[in-house]
């Protein structure tokens, strides 16, 4: 499958995202692909050498096998770079989106009172307060 450019309704996020899984995709059924024809072709080169039977199987499975683990553990780090990226970057969007005054972020501090509501509190003339609390409250 080949690539596609980015659409003009789709952000950038979705965009890497979808080229991301492409990528994931086409290295999972190359990977696979080159599995199975190593598998065909292992057994014709193993009859060229004309080994005893037993031998001979002996050495596919074990060959099979090996071949086989490369695989799966080739795709098992590659799957796992690519989650291990994407929640990395959803980390780091997650605490600039504090920094930028996002959800459970950043508060207004007036007089040493955190304002939860966002608003002001209101002083009086002479410092009495009006709806205040004491500070370790």
């Amino acid at each position: 499958m080949g690539f596609r450019s980015m659409g003009r309704d789709e952000s950038m996020a979705e965009y890497m995202l979808k080229m991301l899984m492409q990528v994931l995709i086409n290295f999972s059924m190359g990977l696979i692909m080159a599995l199975i024809i190593f598998i065909f072709g292992l057994w014709n080169i193993i009859q060229t050498y004309q080994p005893s039977p037993l031998t001979a199987l002996f050495f596919f499975v074990t060959a099979a096998c090996a071949a086989f683990a490369f695989v799966s553990t080739y795709l098992f780090a590659l799957y796992g770079a690519a989650a291990g990226g994407v929640y990395g970057l959803v980390k780091m969007a997650e605490t600039n989106g504090r920094i930028e005054g996002g959800p459970g972020g950043r508060r207004n501090i007036r007089g040493g009172r955190v304002d939860r509501s966002g608003g002001y509190q209101r002083q009086g003339a002479w410092g009495d307060q009006r709806n205040a609390r004491a500070h370790y409250q």
